[in-house]
């Protein structure tokens, strides 16, 4: 009976504890889904907000999806315009409109997988949503002389399907960084803390309200569970669990390399991460192997499904990758056992060199794979940089960091997420919990040097002891496990006598799930501090890391004063719900309104009137006219590939000081038929010195003394070029391209 009673007892204690662990879930779950969904709405409600777009016709909402937008949405239109989803992927494989006359393979060059997984769903849901309960048309008046349009809403509408699944991204992304600020402090405080400050530091941690389908939007959700689940695998013991969080990043990873190009050098930075914590015994090797293992599979799945993608190929992503893949192979068994300060010297040394070789090798390699395979899609990104650190200035490096986005972080940006106290959050959290490692660290040194003395002392004593005593049961107690105290004994002894360093390093317990988000936090805000575009992945990382605040455990101070930090966390909450408040009401005080009717007129008169031919221009219109009129171009905005870097380069002279016959056999070339104008470039004048005659007189010094082509093609006849449109911002010239040949008469005789 008490055996029974005992069993039931136990039965009862493991249900109370799965109740506890199911209704912990719950909430959690319950919570995310919350804040997700707040998110969700506030983008969308945004996005309406900027541009009214409920009240735009079909071509007004693609107009406002400006240049790399209406690029990307371009290929969802493809998709689900045609009669069958495979004859649409047949000419996304073959789309003859984006570099006209070339054939390009738009699955293999552009990161267009988002597009082609929505359209997959809106066609295979279509029967459903093409009625009266998902989709409502009216008309809507614009006033003065410009007519009705008619303008339709709900998910049934293609256009606001696509938008819907970017909303739900959105939303996603504040769910999975709660969880994981939730994991990674333990506290479900540190994740309510973590959103909050998401919301707080909106405008600095996302901009798709404002850009919807950029790269980034479809990727930064994905990354933030990635760094979730890894954080998971590197405290997780059950290989059941781990398993199940391999497949996840699997998955995942497979996903970020298809969604956005610039994910590789995020994944290069992991990489490294990864590669420095084995160095330095926060991993081990194992743990290194199965992070490579999961890398190996997602890089060669995402080459297979990008059909062979240059860039990814000759990444330094996947050279780094081979590298280190050949470190553990061979060479991660060569490690110096540390056991005095000598040891650690020369292991200090190796790993130095051992970091340098892994660098030095990526770097030789990916130059002998590009130069094998003749590659240079990424080489712009170099000399971006390059750019960034000299006084070297190139067309293209100029036509990037000329842009907002691409420029370095302002400090307006340091002083906005610092007023809410992101950056003193983050700096607070780095600073308690490497105060919590040395203390820790401390405590466990000052307590094994201690049994190390009293060891020692002990086995003196019973040296000194054993020339008197020598009987039986003495040598009876000197059993092997004695024997084996007194070895470790010594060998603690010679360790301590040498400084008690290496005692100190052994004490030292480092969290690799902290430290690698610690370390991706840095190199987050060094990306950022180089390119204003990636600031979103910096703040959000701070978000998340800010969140170690919230748990006492970390904080080396007594019990007693461990119950005044609740204070502690109210007194800092109230300036960052103030700034929240401010930044909420700034947000939703935007209110606009979407119109370009020169743009409109322009696209309109090329769908009637406009002959056969491909069109040259700009990079953003080129994206409208693909978009609205579906007429072939011979540029566009994707810029990682160097033969179209070498179209937009002989099409935007143009707006340089270059000879009309020159400008004329470059679009020759190309095969253009028609040439758009805009007077913005043409006139547009900048402090910064990034108007387009200030670029091209840099580029082209010696042609400085010329006027520039577009004002002459504005004002006077110019052979070659005719015009046939003008409006109050746009000209388009069709280029003369006729031959006259003299052929000789023949008879028959």
């Amino acid at each position: 009976m008490t055996e029974n009673s005992e069993e039931i007892r136990t039965v009862k204690g493991k249900r109370k504890i799965n109740i506890r662990k199911i209704t912990t879930f719950v909430f959690i779950s319950g919570l995310a889904l919350v804040f997700g969904y707040t998110h969700y709405r506030y983008v969308s409600t945004l996005f309406e907000n900027d541009r009214n777009f409920s009240h735009l016709s079909e071509l007004e909402r693609e107009m406002s999806f400006r240049t790399e937008m209406g690029f990307y949405y371009s290929y969802y239109k493809t998709v689900i315009e045609e009669k069958q989803f495979l004859a649409g992927i047949a000419r996304l494989m073959y789309d003859k409109l984006i570099e006209y006359p070339k054939d390009v393979n738009a699955l293999n060059r552009f990161n267009i997988a988002p597009e082609v997984m929505i359209a997959a769903m809106y066609r295979y849901l279509e029967p459903w949503l093409n009625t009266s309960s998902y989709k409502e048309c009216h008309v809507v008046e614009r006033g003065g002389d410009h007519s009705p349009v008619e303008s339709c809403i709900g998910i049934g509408e293609p256009v606001y399907f696509y938008l819907e699944v970017i909303w739900v991204m959105a939303g996603f992304t504040v769910a999975v960084l709660f969880l994981q600020a939730t994991v990674l402090s333990q506290s479900v405080l540190g994740g309510v803390f973590a959103v909050v400050q998401y919301f707080a530091n909106h405008a600095e941690s996302t901009r798709v309200q404002w850009a919807p389908n950029e790269r980034e939007n479809f990727a930064a959700p994905l990354l933030v569970a990635q760094t979730w689940l890894l954080s998971m695998q590197l405290r997780e013991r059950n290989r059941n669990t781990v398993l199940q969080l391999q497949v996840s990043i699997f998955v995942i990873n497979v996903l970020c390399l298809l969604f956005w190009q610039f994910t590789q050098f995020i994944f290069l930075t992991q990489t490294a991460i990864f590669f420095v914590m084995e160095q330095l015994r926060i991993i081990d090797v194992k743990s290194l192997s199965i992070f490579l293992h999961l890398h190996f599979c997602s890089l060669h799945t995402a080459i297979l499904l990008l059909q062979g993608n240059d860039m990814l190929k000759s990444s330094l992503y996947a050279s780094f990758f081979l590298v280190v893949s050949i470190y553990c192979l061979f060479f991660s068994s060569l490690r110096i056992k540390v056991q005095n300060r000598l040891d650690l010297y020369v292991e200090s040394w190796l790993v130095m060199l051992r970091v340098s070789l892994v660098v030095l090798g990526s770097f030789y390699i990916k130059k002998l794979i590009s130069e094998s395979l003749q590659l240079e899609e990424d080489s712009h990104v170099w000399d971006i940089l390059y750019s960034k650190f000299t006084d070297y200035k190139s067309f293209h490096t100029m036509l990037y960091t000329c842009s907002e986005v691409f420029d370095f972080l302002p400090l307006s940006s340091v002083g906005n997420m610092t007023s809410t106290l992101l950056i003193p959050a983050a700096a607070v959290a780095s600073c308690v919990i490497t105060c919590h490692w040395l203390s820790e660290a401390t405590s466990k040194y000052t307590k094994d040097l201690g049994e190390v003395t009293k060891t020692t002392q002990n086995a003196k004593n019973e040296d000194d002891d054993s020339g008197i005593e020598n009987n039986s049961d003495v040598v009876k107690k000197k059993d092997l496990d004695v024997m084996l105290k007194k070895i470790k004994a010594k060998v603690d002894t010679r360790e301590a006598g040498a400084g008690g360093v290496v005692l100190y390093l052994r004490s030292l317990k480092i969290d690799p799930a902290i430290f690698y988000n610690l370390s991706q936090m840095a190199v987050y805000g060094v990306m950022a501090a180089l390119v204003m575009r990636l600031k979103l992945l910096f703040s959000t990382q701070m978000c998340i890391f800010s969140s170690l605040i919230a748990n006492r455990d970390y904080y080396p101070i007594s019990r007693k004063y461990k119950n005044y930090l609740p204070f502690l966390y109210a007194v800092m909450v109230i300036p960052v719900i103030v700034q929240l408040r401010a930044n909420i009401d700034k947000e939703l005080a935007n209110i606009g309104e979407f119109s370009d009717y020169p743009q409109e007129e322009l696209l309109s008169w090329i769908s009637r009137e406009a002959g056969a031919g491909a069109f040259a221009g700009s990079m953003p219109i080129m994206s409208a006219v693909v978009l609205s009129t579906r007429r072939p171009v011979v540029a566009h905005p994707h810029y990682e590939h160097k033969h179209a870097r070498q179209r937009a380069y002989s099409v935007y002279k143009l707006y340089g000081r270059f000879p009309p016959g020159e400008v004329y056999q470059e679009l020759n070339k190309l095969r253009a038929t028609y040439l758009i104008v805009e007077d913005k470039y043409c006139y547009g004048k900048s402090n910064r010195g990034c108007s387009f005659k200030s670029i091209w007189d840099i580029e082209a010094p010696h042609l400085a003394s010329r006027p520039a082509l577009c004002h002459t093609l504005l004002t006077q006849p110019v052979e070659h070029f005719y015009r046939v449109f003008r409006n109050a911002h746009y000209a388009v010239f069709r280029i003369h391209d006729f031959e006259v040949r003299y052929m000789p008469r023949s008879f028959d005789t």
